[in-house]
């Protein structure tokens, strides 16, 4: 009778029981979220910072537009020639067009014109002749600051070449006050409201409040006012940064 030889048994595997596997589910759904909450943190605070990089770039872009504007105001090539009157604020510049805005309307003598190209007619001289250029400024239906800028040889045979175009987005309000010299010594003696002044040429500095918002909801949504000037605003509970905006800037084209 022939005996076979007896195979070796291999050692079992020590594998995983099934506590050991409910443990290494549970850490490995601990390790996901906590992943999940870091993208999420990460995610959170670059549209936070996203949003506050876009409503500071469009702050900065509305002063310099708006200051470069009003710092020509009144503006005349010949202070002492009849022909280029000297007005820079037109009778259009009004108080409360809306209830979020007012209307800031300012106008110069310019050898350029609404996209600051030279005036391609010339005057006896070769030069760019000198045209009436006029900016108005208010808010449209989009929540955006919009402008209106039109340019000709007199105020007659003025040609629309920007038609109320958005300048800035997301502006919640928009408000302008206008600083009087009374006793003309070229310094402001009062503040006042569109059209609320004395006389117009003696308008010598204007002041703008632009409350303006990003474009998403990032920060807690609670209420809020603010203080645009002479006016209170209290924009909806959305959650979107905000930021004020305020600066004044010199008529510098009325003293010549």
């Amino acid at each position: 009778m022939t005996c076979r030889p007896k195979l070796a048994s291999r050692p079992s595997s020590p594998g995983f029981t099934l506590v050991e596997l409910l443990l290494v589910i549970l850490l490995s759904a601990f390790l996901i979220t906590g992943m999940v909450q870091i993208v999420s943190a990460a995610s959170s605070s670059f549209r936070l910072q996203d949003n506050q990089a876009e409503v500071m770039e469009n702050g900065r872009h509305a002063i310099a537009t708006i200051s470069r504007l009003v710092r020509q105001a009144g503006f005349s090539p010949e202070p002492w020639n009849a022909f280029y009157s000297r007005q820079g604020l037109t009778a259009e510049t009004a108080d409360r067009v809306s209830n979020r805005s007012d209307r800031l309307v300012l106008r110069s003598w310019s050898d350029t014109n609404c996209f600051d190209n030279q005036n391609p007619v010339v005057d006896e001289g070769g030069e760019p002749a000198f045209y009436l250029r006029e900016s108005l400024f208010d808010l449209n239906g989009n929540h955006d600051l919009a402008h209106t800028c039109r340019y000709g040889p007199n105020e007659s045979a003025f040609v629309t070449q920007i038609n109320h175009q958005g300048l800035v987005r997301n502006v919640d309000s928009f408000q302008a006050l206008y600083g009087e010299d009374t006793v003309g010594d070229g310094q402001v003696d009062q503040w006042v409201k569109g059209g609320e002044w004395a006389a117009a040429d003696r308008v010598v500095a204007v002041r703008i409040g632009l409350l303006l918002r990003g474009s998403d909801p990032v920060v807690e949504a609670i209420s809020r006012s603010f203080a645009v000037l002479d006016q209170p605003y209290t924009p909806s509970a959305d959650g979107r940064v905000r930021q004020l905006f305020l600066f004044t800037s010199t008529i510098r084209g009325s003293g010549g």
